[in-house]
């Protein structure tokens, strides 16, 4: 099988035959192609095999360190997420927290907190405050934009619910 093919290549590259290139459609002498049989490459064709082989490796390699990357950095910002969640629930028991903690109500979802501002001290409520705690490059979720929005353009209502029995 490999002599007929040596033969067909042979006659192929002594007789005037020609391709089209798939890629621009212009014919090719076939004994400029450097035509060979499964692994019996043409000396050009060995070399283009190694240079290929090389960039794959070389392909390889930067998809491992990637990976490795993307792995490291996700650990990172989950790590960075948890301990955010931690400081959440933490914040009015730490310094520079500007509210009472015993006036702090937690919510966590949506928002961190309902803060009925003078409720533990005075006895009565002098401002209601909506407040989320962030960390770190974090920022308002959309739901939260949209609770500010609310709160700013004061569209909050008091409401009652009676249950009653029969």
């Amino acid at each position: 099988m490999k002599n007929e093919a040596a033969e067909i290549i042979k006659m192929l590259e002594k007789e005037k035959f020609y391709a089209e290139c798939p890629c621009c459609g212009e014919p090719v002498l076939l004994r400029d192609a450097g035509l060979f049989y499964l692994g019996d490459f043409s000396p050009e064709a060995l070399d283009l095999y190694r240079q290929n082989k090389e960039e794959a490796k070389s392909r390889r390699q930067e998809l491992r360190r990637t990976r490795k990357l993307i792995s490291e950095r996700s650990e990172r910002t989950a790590a960075s997420v948890n301990i955010g969640f931690i400081l959440e629930r933490l914040a009015p028991t730490m310094n520079g927290f500007r509210f009472s903690r015993t006036d702090c109500r937690s919510l966590f979802d949506p928002i961190d907190y309902v803060i009925f501002e003078g409720l533990s001290y005075k006895g009565r409520v002098s401002r209601l405050v909506f407040a989320d705690v962030k960390t770190g490059a974090s920022r308002l979720t959309n739901v939260q934009k949209e609770l500010k929005s609310l709160v700013e353009r004061k569209k909050v209502n008091w409401d009652i619910y009676e249950q009653r029995e029969r």
